[in-house]
């Protein structure tokens, strides 16, 4: 099968580009190779297993210049949380009128379409258990809405046309994810106070619980239903796509301590900062995904953080100072306290 991925040279991307490959699969990407997202965009291309076209996901010349695909696998999005209550713009345009290109063109082709959510969609989470796909969309940043504006237009386009899946993943982590970009993920900041020597600083009083994902798991995860689409009468299909385990951000920080080759002194901090866009709980239900027959994570999230932090130690990044920059920027702007 010919595949299409957009945003097929990014941390996810690549990861299940090669597992495409590996299952037969003919893979090609569409990607923009911002410098905010790629680190070493060279060799990142270079990793890629197949034709690259630049372009914006969001710009139709780019998409009349790709060759038909059979399947298309959407990944491509501006993602930071925080960034995105100033960025708006920007993130409208990538996340909605990208999607809307990317729903339009698999329509046009006649192709499958897997198109990658987030659970941002459901703004606050639930303590005392997880959140399902029917639980209502209440997005806390404007990338919430935006990915909910983004399901929106995958129902309406697709529905009754061609298979199509969208998916909504929790915090995906592993090796290959920035670790220069301040704007996502709090495991790159970790990873940076480290190798500095440096104590972790836990937003708050390190209670709050978030649901950490591998690369490889969600790479296997969305395969799957890439191979595993509902008929095209049917309406699009929603999966949540977590592990299913909660952890605490305290527990995130030990086990980020606990991985660092040769050990470590640094401690945990607490500090009293509130972003906009922040949530206090966040894991998924995947009984329906279970139901279905979808693979689940094998990674526990102690591995997956483990996984990160040593296979990440000797790769190039941004310094600590970075985060600092990102929230003093937030606060500036009235998006910290």
């Amino acid at each position: 099968m010919k595949v299409l991925l957009t945003g097929g040279v990014g941390f996810i991307g690549l990861k299940t580009a090669k597992k495409l490959m590996e299952q037969g699969h003919e893979v090609f990407a569409l990607d923009s190779l911002l410098k905010q997202v790629h680190q070493d965009i060279e060799a990142e291309k270079a990793a890629f297993p197949g034709e690259i076209f630049v372009g914006d996901v969001s710009d139709v010349a780019a998409w009349e210049e790709l060759p038909r695909a059979e399947a298309i696998i959407h990944l491509a999005a501006e993602t930071g949380t925080a960034q995105s209550m100033y960025e708006t713009e920007r993130y409208r345009r990538v996340n909605v009128e990208g999607t809307r290109l990317a729903a339009e063109y698999a329509v046009k082709w006649q192709a499958s379409l897997v198109s990658l959510s987030s659970r941002a969609v459901y703004g606050e989470g639930f303590a005392n258990r997880g959140t399902t796909e029917e639980d209502a969309h209440q997005p806390l940043s404007v990338y919430g809405e935006t990915k909910s504006e983004a399901e929106d237009i995958v129902r309406e386009l697709c529905h009754g046309v061609i298979g199509a899946t969208i998916v909504r993943p929790q915090n995906v982590i592993g090796p290959g994810q920035a670790l220069h970009n301040p704007y996502t993920g709090v495991l790159a900041a970790f990873l940076a106070r480290l190798r500095e020597g440096k104590n972790l600083s836990v937003y708050g009083d390190g209670t709050a619980t978030r649901d950490f994902i591998h690369v490889e798991d969600v790479a296997n995860f969305l395969i799957w239903c890439m191979n595993n689409q509902p008929e095209p009468g049917d309406s699009p299909r929603v999966l949540n796509c977590g592990s299913g385990e909660r952890i605490t951000l305290d527990q995130l920080a030990q086990f980020s301590i606990d991985a660092v080759p040769g050990g470590s002194d640094s401690v945990i901090e607490h500090v009293e900062i509130k972003r906009a866009g922040d949530i206090d709980h966040a894991l998924a239900d995947m009984s329906r995904a279970e139901a279905l027959g979808a693979p689940l994570a094998r990674w526990s999230a102690r591995e997956s953080i483990a996984d990160f932090i040593q296979k990440s130690w000797e790769v190039p990044g941004a310094k600590s100072e970075a985060w600092d920059v990102a929230l003093n920027e937030l606060t500036e702007r009235g998006l910290a306290e």
